[in-house]
């Protein structure tokens, strides 16, 4: 009985290191199963993407948060200033796009033509966005990939990089107050007053 141990033993050591093997042997072959050009994440830092990464722009309770990405760069710092730049664009634009609608909203039914309110409108959401502080803004969230991408003689690695900007939502509202401001300020122009005054009675109360 004791000489039939030692084969049992090994047979079952042999069975369970195989699957180790052939697993091993299925990743040393997959790149060269990928097609020319053919990419595969291979790394995330963190472990885990995030769900704001799906997101462009989003409101939470008193702060504004911008989406900004950039993919393909060979250098991780690089891809990771590249996603802040289109953070900062992003909200830039996002800011013009809220405003808009917000000062749209105010001044409906005000007797203006309609070339007269596309101008002051254009005006106001301009300033707006001049106005926003941006200064000093750090990203709050960031997300990076590593992607694997064949060639065609071998393999090359780019990253994927995610960043996302937040502002206080008082700085919104400062800069709209400042717009409406400046619009009521502009010289002798009565309409533009009316109009400024008409937005401030619906927008700040």
């Amino acid at each position: 009985m004791r000489i039939l141990k030692a084969p049992v033993v090994f047979l079952s050591i042999a069975v369970v290191a195989l699957p180790f093997a052939l697993t091993g042997c299925a990743s040393s072959r997959s790149v060269e199963k990928m097609a020319t050009g053919e990419e595969q994440i291979v790394e995330r830092t963190p472990d885990r993407a995030p769900k704001w990464i799906e997101i462009p722009f989003e409101e939470k309770k008193d702060r504004m948060f911008f989406k900004g990405e950039a993919s393909g760069a060979y250098d991780a710092s690089l891809c990771q200033r590249q996603a802040k730049a289109a953070a900062v664009q992003n909200l830039v634009e996002a800011v013009k796009i809220k405003a808009r609608s917000e000062f749209s909203e105010a001044v409906r039914g005000v007797n203006l033509s309609e070339q007269s309110l596309g101008r002051y409108l254009d005006s106001l959401v301009a300033w707006t966005s001049e106005n926003v502080e941006i200064t000093g803004t750090t990203p709050s969230d960031q997300y990076r990939e590593k992607v694997q991408i064949r060639t065609y003689d071998g393999v090359k690695y780019a990253y994927n990089c995610f960043t996302r900007l937040s502002i206080p939502v008082e700085n919104y509202l400062r800069a709209r107050e400042s717009a409406l401001a400046r619009l009521e300020d502009g010289g002798q122009d009565e309409e533009a007053r009316a109009l400024a005054m008409e937005a401030k009675e619906k927008l700040m109360h």
